[in-house]
């Protein structure tokens, strides 16, 4: 078995908006490393926005949504905007079951 292939990237733009893109699986085996990037970049000196770009995200499972979760909450408590772009498929299907689609999402679901 071969281990699930992620990447967690981000660039902040001039006005103070922290791109984080995710690319490929987030489940349990990455959690922590998920959230702890998601907290960080709500944290982060100068930053307004979290945007969590998910548009090459395959794979979302609990564990992932905890991730969001925490970084959202960070974000939060920081007095700062969090939202999710681009969900697609599967990974769409999770935020709306789980009702974080109202939450998170920013863009239209077309």
């Amino acid at each position: 078995m071969t281990t699930p292939i992620h990447e967690i990237s981000t660039r902040t733009t001039p006005g103070g908006v922290l791109h984080v893109c995710l690319t490929g699986d987030f489940d349990m085996s990455v959690a922590a490393e998920l959230s702890d990037a998601l907290v960080r970049a709500a944290r982060a000196p100068g930053v307004r926005e979290v945007m969590v770009d998910l548009r090459r995200t395959e794979f979302l499972d609990s564990h992932g949504i905890a991730g969001l979760l925490a970084g959202y909450e960070a974000a939060q408590r920081a007095g700062r905007r969090f939202g999710v772009t681009n969900a697609e498929g599967m990974v769409r299907q999770v935020l709306q079951i789980t009702g974080l689609a109202e939450v998170l999402c920013v863009d239209d679901p077309s």
